[in-house]
Parts: structure tokens; sequence; C-alpha cells
């Protein structure tokens, strides 16, 4: 991304294709200063009709509420290890590991350490 400090997300126009470093946009949240006194920050990267892409930094201990999506879910870590749970199943996720799931099904995830996650979910 040629942008200096993104400050929105991206949306992509019908036939077009937009690109970007995700280790460069992880390493820029990192380095936000609300992030030396907050437990986790996040991003939208791509956000449209059909595609919300996020990228989200915890530190350790961290969990998200436990919530559920219109669509399809996948979660890939970038960094760090954390724990997913959804319905009744949990599996323990690390780098370069991802899950998915359907839509509808409650889902959170806990930090096991500090984690950047890439959580991507389709709509429609």
């Amino acid at each position: 991304m040629s942008e200096q400090g993104r400050k929105q997300a991206l949306r992509p126009r019908a036939g077009e294709m937009v690109s970007f470093n995700v280790m460069e946009e992880a390493a820029r949240l990192r380095a936000k200063p609300e992030w030396l006194s907050r437990d986790r920050l996040a991003a939208s990267l791509v956000k449209d009709d059909a595609l919300n892409i996020l990228l989200v930094v915890l530190k350790k201990s961290v969990r998200l509420t436990e919530h559920r999506t219109k669509g399809p879910v996948a979660v890939y870590v970038l960094f760090g290890s954390v724990r997913f749970f959804a319905g009744s199943e949990e599996v323990e996720l690390s780098s370069g590991s991802m899950a998915a799931l359907d839509r509808n099904i409650a889902h959170t995830l806990e930090a096991l350490e500090e984690s950047t996650v890439l959580i991507t979910t389709a709509i429609g």
C-alpha cells in the first residue's frame, strides 16, 4: 500500500483489485500509541458488501466476545497463537494456521500469547 498511514478500509470498485502488505499493516497497528494501553486493536483492511477482512492484534489472555456472523468466516494467525472456539469445538491455532466455519455459528477466540489474526468474513 503506497498511502502513508491508511485511515480506512479499501473498497474495491467493481472489476478492480486492491493490494497491500498485511505484515506492514500489522506493524502499523502495533506501533500505534494506544496499543500500549489497550488489550486489542483492529483495522478493517477490505470492506464491501460481500467481503470483510479484519486485522486484529491481541495481547495475551484477551478473549473476544462470542458472536455469530451472517457469512462464513476464516481465521488466519499471522503471529502468536490463539484458541478458537466454534459451537462445541475448539482448536489451538499458531502462526501460519487457519480455521474456517460456516455462517451463523457462535464463535470466539482467546489469545494464548500476543497475537495478530486476520479474520475474513464472506457476506452475501
